[in-house]
């Protein structure tokens, strides 16, 4: 049978019109910008995140873009198999088919590596890798007994890619999430089942991952001062681009869309305005 390939009109309502999707941390920041643009193009939408605060803020309409597709929000870890699966099974009992998940939950960390403790170590894979681990297992079940195929975006990083001193924690986790995407890719394509990633350069506008201290970690890193990060980022990529949640959502749409990139899989999508040290060779 063929699934990834089949083509097929482009629903009215919007590209994902009908689509389930599930996304990771999507109460904030990148993941809530993904949330709100895979809500505009018609999917219903299914979010797990930690903090209670920021899940109380995502239920208001105007946070959510005024969406005309229902949203299901919901208090857990993406770290944590009891939380992921109580998640996933409650999302399949009402919204039925699940045909997109996004694993976006995260946090940025930044230190020497003489710093980093086995805690710190653990929490940070747990977060990243765990969580990606997790979701993608309860959604292959899932895409397996409905048959009918599915996407899985990962949101990884350029630090994926590209090494510097102090990301020697988050680099790595990030570098197995990505290889983990390509062995799921594999692992899923003759069941119709995509598995991409995008890779953005740090985003600082409109994201709550770079707190303060991690921002003036990041800038002590860099010879800056904290509030010429963002500049220091864009400075250094081929358009001189600032990336903002929404260029990474939109790229994130583009691999969920099964019209525009149904044969795309295993694929890694760079979302930095074209950062040299992070070329994919």
């Amino acid at each position: 049978m063929t699934f990834a390939t089949t083509s097929r009109p482009l629903p009215a309502g919007g590209a994902l019109a009908g689509r389930t999707a599930v996304v990771t941390g999507g109460t904030s920041g990148i993941g809530l910008a993904i949330a709100r643009l895979l809500s505009a193009e018609g999917a219903r939408i299914a979010i797990l995140a930690r903090d209670d605060e920021q899940l109380c803020e995502a239920r208001r309409p105007d946070v959510q873009g005024k969406p005309s597709t229902p949203w299901r929000l919901a208090s857990g870890d993406a770290g944590r198999p009891a939380d992921v699966e109580r998640f996933m099974e409650d999302a399949e009992r009402d919204f039925g088919e699940l045909d997109i998940v996004v694993s976006n939950a995260g946090f940025h960390h930044a230190d020497a590596i003489e710093n980093v403790s086995p805690d710190t170590w653990r929490a940070v894979f747990d977060t990243h890798l765990g969580g990606a681990f997790l979701f993608s297992r309860a959604a292959f079940a899932h895409w397996k007994r409905q048959g009918r195929g599915g996407c899985l975006v990962f949101v990884a990083s350029k630090a994926a890619v590209a090494a510097s001193p102090g990301a020697a924690v988050y680099a790595c986790a990030k570098a197995a999430q990505l290889h983990l995407a390509r062995c799921l890719a594999e692992e899923g394509g003759p069941h119709g089942i995509r598995v991409n990633s995008v890779l953005p350069d740090g985003v600082i506008r409109g994201t709550g991952i770079f707190d303060a201290a991690q921002r003036a970690a990041n800038a002590r890193r860099h010879g800056v001062a904290p509030e010429e990060l963002e500049n220091y980022y864009a400075q250094r990529n081929a358009l001189k681009a600032s990336i903002g949640p929404e260029d990474v959502a939109r790229a994130v749409l583009f691999l969920c869309d099964d019209e525009r990139s149904r044969s795309i899989t295993g694929a890694s999508l760079s979302v930095d305005g074209g950062l040299t040290a992070a070329y994919l060779r």
